[in-house]
């Protein structure tokens, strides 16, 4: 199958899902020593069919940890934006929530990233993530921790996607 097939089946069937025990995902997450660790998590603004990172985000700012969201500033360059309770968030062209404004936070000082994707490899670490390249490119760049946290419909052994040259892998994947 071809990845854009995978990624449609895989949301379909993440759509009709029903999302519980995520208690245990996130409480994996905040034990780890990558999360207790970092002083600053870069994470998305989740989708409706995927796992909802406001937990994750709500807890960071407990801790006293930066949360870094992205936005995509052009066609080919995403930068990290530092958010706190009081930032404005606005719909993208993606359907994902963004900041309004704010300037770019230094990707290596980055303490953890939590990458988002559709399905992951527990084996290799490998991710399909939604088509842009946008995380492929920040991981190129990116030298630390990387954990991603996929739903039982979005994980496999071995990948089942053709995993290209430009794929990047992810440290760590939670499920």
């Amino acid at each position: 199958m071809i990845k854009s097939d995978i990624r449609k089946e895989i949301i379909n069937n993440l759509k009709v899902t029903n999302h519980n025990g995520l208690d245990k995902i996130y409480d994996n997450l905040f034990s780890r020593s990558e999360w207790k660790n970092s002083n600053s998590v870069a994470i998305t603004m989740s989708l409706p069919f995927e796992f909802d990172t406001k937990p994750i985000i709500r807890k960071a700012l407990r801790d006293n940890k930066k949360i870094l969201i992205p936005k995509v500033v052009s066609k080919n360059v995403m930068i990290f934006i530092e958010c706190n309770e009081k930032t404005i968030l606005k719909k993208s062209s993606f359907g994902i929530y963004e900041p309004v404004k704010g300037s770019s936070f230094p990707i290596n000082n980055i303490g953890l990233m939590i990458v988002p994707g559709i399905a992951f490899s527990t084996e290799t670490g490998d991710r399909l993530g939604f088509g842009g390249g946008f995380y492929d490119r920040i991981l190129k760049q990116y030298p630390g921790n990387t954990i991603s946290i996929g739903l039982p419909e979005q994980i496999y052994r071995q990948p089942i996607w053709k995993v290209d040259d430009f794929d990047q892998k992810v440290k760590t994947i939670i499920y």
